[in-house]
């Protein structure tokens, strides 16, 4: 099964790192013109640099996603220089605050649900009339499993995710007769570079455990005795952007290997 996304304009927000990188990539290799939106110039660079290197097209705009003026303008003027968004990535998200809610900062509430769902509804409500008129467009939220597990001391975060599941389900209803699907994709532990260059090395310091009994450890959550790569998840993107895809819409679905927490 090939899939052809020649033609197709992707936006990736937080598209030029980890989880963001693979889906654009993947999508570019697919034949879409990525636009990657995030603040790290240097690394959207080199993002753009590594797609190129294998044929493909994309572009580098700068977002604030937490602010709504730079989410209002910006959306704007891609729209505009790209002649419309036909695939919407919402990747980017933050974890926020960790710990009990008794000691949660108010602003830290707000600044996790405006990025990771403020944002998503903002960029899809921009993005939608065009996908509407053109009778297709995919929408696709990158969720997680947290509000199945619901790991304590992450209220925040959970929230914000629960919160995007819910957008994923009314909004499909609200737009999947005019050809345009939503879905959330919503992983458990992925092996990003971060786990491996960052968070394995420190916390095997801090335990006095070797990385590869830490590796086991988080194996062990997940009824496959598996992490996720980021490349399974730039793949279950990539099919939900498909032709292949077009009677699949409302869903969350969990690339997680049965991930218990």
């Amino acid at each position: 099964m090939k899939i052809n996304l020649t033609g197709k304009t992707a936006l990736v927000t937080g598209g030029a790192g980890g989880i963001g990188r693979a889906i654009s990539r993947t999508l570019a290799a697919a034949g879409a013109k990525v636009v990657i939106v995030c603040r790290d110039a240097a690394k959207a660079e080199e993002t753009i640099g590594l797609i190129e290197a294998d044929g493909g097209k994309a572009v580098y705009r700068t977002l604030d996603l937490a602010d709504e003026k730079s989410r209002e303008e910006g959306l704007d003027e891609i729209i505009a220089s790209e002649g419309g968004i036909s695939l919407l990535i919402n990747n980017a998200g933050i974890s926020g605050f960790m710990g009990p809610v008794s000691g949660t900062p108010l602003d830290e509430l707000r600044s996790v649900l405006e990025v990771n769902l403020t944002a998503p509804f903002h960029l899809a409500a921009k993005v939608l009339p065009a996908m509407q008129s053109a009778g297709y467009g995919r929408i696709i939220n990158i969720s997680s499993v947290a509000p199945r597990v619901n790991p304590p001391f992450s209220v925040t975060y959970n929230m914000s995710k629960a919160g995007l599941n819910s957008l994923t389900s009314s909004l499909s209803r609200e737009v999947a007769a005019d050809g345009v699907t939503v879905n959330a994709v919503a992983p458990g532990l992925v092996l990003t570079d971060r786990i491996k260059n960052k968070r394995l090395p420190g916390l095997a310091a801090e335990k006095g455990l070797s990385e590869e009994q830490l590796l086991e450890g988080m194996k062990s959550k997940s009824d496959t005795r598996e992490l996720t790569s980021e490349e399974e998840l730039a793949q279950t993107v990539l099919f939900l952007c498909s032709e292949w895809a077009r009677n699949i819409s409302g869903e969350i679905i969990e690339v997680s290997g049965g991930y218990q927490g």
